[in-house]
């Protein structure tokens, strides 16, 4: 019997080991930088990724187009890869007709596990872009497709889903003036069925019988549960700069049914300024207030140069903070955004003097005010810009999951998956950026609007499943800030301890030791002097035992830096000291 009790206690014992070992390749593999190619024979398409998403059965989904001339069906293609939670894909679809055709934004059913994508194609009868939304199935393969169906042609920017898988989309919709062309806003609502439940093109009037000349195009909306369900709309307009190349940002808020419950432009107060400050909005997102957060890009500050914008409205469209986000020299622009439930996190690129560009992250309290930090993808040659990213569901220790476009050979798709503190842990894939903001001073202003009912139709695009490689261009090898490993004891512990980190002073790692006598969630973060937040060195669920984890801090400076442990009722918080 004692035997038999040493060979159950032996087997239990490597079960945990070989656990352990598993956990910890799948640890050290998900985060990376993937650049995905498709390949027609020898030859390598152009790639663009626009939109991304957490796949509801694991793994993430990008959304974009390509330019496949050997292979494809048109100059571009809509583009649709379904990605492995380890970064492979595991799927490539083109969509589109024989003229140009790209795709902007991407959802998933929770009910069916089908996509849904927006954007425009080519309707071959009228030569007019549509704006269009396919439906594929959770196999890849084509259910319907639709588009705006009127004389003129119109875009779509963006699709959102809601709880009852009832889609919203953004984009805008060409009028006649007076024999020029000009884009107006367009939203419009779709059962999941792919049925119409109304669309809308909302026309901006001067007074209420005269049309204004302005472009008014919505690039993003977002679903807003908070307060009744509704939607946020957000566009850039030229109506008050008169100048079609000058901006404002416009936001609308809609009820579920397309009608207008309030509606503000948002505009720089430069007293007397040498050029019309321009300000574009690219991302919408609600807030658990009934309000919403918004990024894009604004000259305001430089007339040559941009930085990134982002500001909050209550549930009634009022200023609740605006800044901007940008250094001297350098162009900064923002694409999209998220809320992770503590900060907010905004991805796009920035580009330098010599018009080389590097994808970034920037994290910012939810408040507004100086970044937490800023990462860039490329500490080596080539261009990046990041469009749209995604708090990550896949594993345990949170994180993010980026999409954009990079250099490589014609231009490829990408998928930056990092950790919660925006690095590819482990890896040495980032450089940090220190990025100066400022408090903007914004007035508010507004103009009329009427909305009008527009007609759709079905119809059906080319579908084709062409090569695609993955490659990886980085991953967590050699890690450049951060954590390095975690060692457990699991000798029985019977109290929590923080313990001192060794070498204190260090250069540029330290091993930070920490005892727990339960398991549960652990929080150690890392502070300046000045109480800012710099690292989250642990922050997810660990065992009962003795533990210990190394960081390294070869993106910091010297000084002192605080760093506190937070499990359950226990907080303890100690010094160490960076000398380079």
């Amino acid at each position: 019997m004692k035997n038999q009790n040493l060979k159950l206690k032996a087997i239990r014992v490597l079960a945990v080991i070989l656990i352990s070992v598993f956990s910890y390749v799948n640890l050290s593999a998900q985060y990376y930088i993937n650049e995905y190619d498709t390949r027609c024979g020898a030859v390598s398409g152009t790639d663009y990724g626009r939109s991304i998403i957490n796949r509801v059965d694991s793994g993430y989904a990008i959304g974009g187009y390509s330019y496949a001339s050997a292979c494809g069906i048109g100059p571009f293609d809509w583009m649709f890869i379904r990605v492995k939670p380890d970064g492979n894909h595991d799927m490539l679809k083109l969509i589109g007709t024989t003229s140009d055709d790209k795709c902007y934004s991407l959802i998933q059913s929770s009910r069916d596990s089908g996509y849904v994508m927006a954007g425009y194609m080519f309707d071959q009868v009228t030569g007019r872009k549509r704006a269009t939304l396919v439906q594929l199935d959770k196999s890849g393969s084509l259910q319907y497709t639709k588009f705006i169906y009127d004389s003129l042609g119109s875009v779509y920017s963006q699709v959102v889903n809601d709880p009852s898988q009832t889609r919203g989309f953004s984009g805008w919709n060409e009028i006649n003036y007076n024999g020029k062309l000009r884009n107006k806003m367009l939203v419009s609502q779709y059962n999941s069925s792919g049925i119409k439940n109304w669309a809308y093109r909302y026309d901006s009037y001067i007074t209420a019988t005269t049309i204004s000349n302005s472009i008014d195009e919505a690039y993003s909306l977002c679903f807003q549960p908070a307060g009744g369900a509704s939607y946020g709309v957000t566009a850039r307009t030229t109506f008050f700069s008169g100048l079609s190349t000058k901006y404002d940002i416009l936001v609308m808020k809609l009820s579920y049914a397309g009608a207008i419950i309030w509606k503000k432009v948002y505009r720089f107060n430069i007293v007397n300024p040498v050029n019309y400050p321009s300000a574009e909005p690219r991302k919408i997102i609600p807030m658990s207030d009934g309000g919403f957060v918004i990024v894009g890009s604004t000259n305001a500050y430089v007339s040559t140069e941009s930085d990134i914008i982002v500001f909050r409205v209550n549930a009634n469209g009022g200023l609740m903070w605006s800044y901007t986000y940008g250094n001297t020299g350098v162009r900064e622009f923002g694409n999209s955004i998220v809320n992770d439930g503590a900060s907010l996190v905004i991805t796009g690129y920035k580009t330098n003097t010599i018009g080389t560009t590097d994808a970034l992250l920037i994290k910012i309290p939810l408040a507004g005010g100086p970044a937490t930090w800023t990462r860039l993808w490329d500490p080596f040659a080539g261009s990046e810009a990041g469009f749209d990213l995604v708090k990550s569901n896949t594993g345990v220790t949170g994180g993010y999951a980026v999409t954009g476009d990079a250099s490589a050979n014609a231009g490829n798709a990408f998928l930056w998956r990092t950790d919660v503190n925006g690095q590819v842990t482990g890896g040495n894939c980032n450089n940090n950026y220190v990025i100066n903001h400022r408090t903007n001073n914004i007035k508010l202003d507004s103009f009329i609007i009427v909305r009008r009912g527009l007609d759709d139709k079905s119809f059906n695009p080319e579908i084709m499943s062409p090569n695609m490689v993955t490659s990886t261009f980085c991953s967590g090898t050699d890690n450049m800030q951060g954590l390095e490993e975690d060692n457990i004891n699991t000798e029985e512990v019977t109290d929590y301890a923080l313990g001192q980190n060794y070498p204190n002073p260090f250069n540029p790692s330290t091993t930070i030791k920490f005892d727990l006598p339960v398991s549960g969630f652990v929080s150690i973060k890392v502070f300046d002097v000045a109480g800012k937040e710099v690292y989250s060195l642990v922050n997810e669920i660990r065992s009962a035992g003795k533990h210990e984890v190394m960081f390294n801090a070869s993106g910091l400076s010297s000084g002192v830096y605080y760093y506190k442990i937070s499990s359950g009722n226990f907080n303890d918080i100690k010094k160490m000291i960076l000398v380079k």
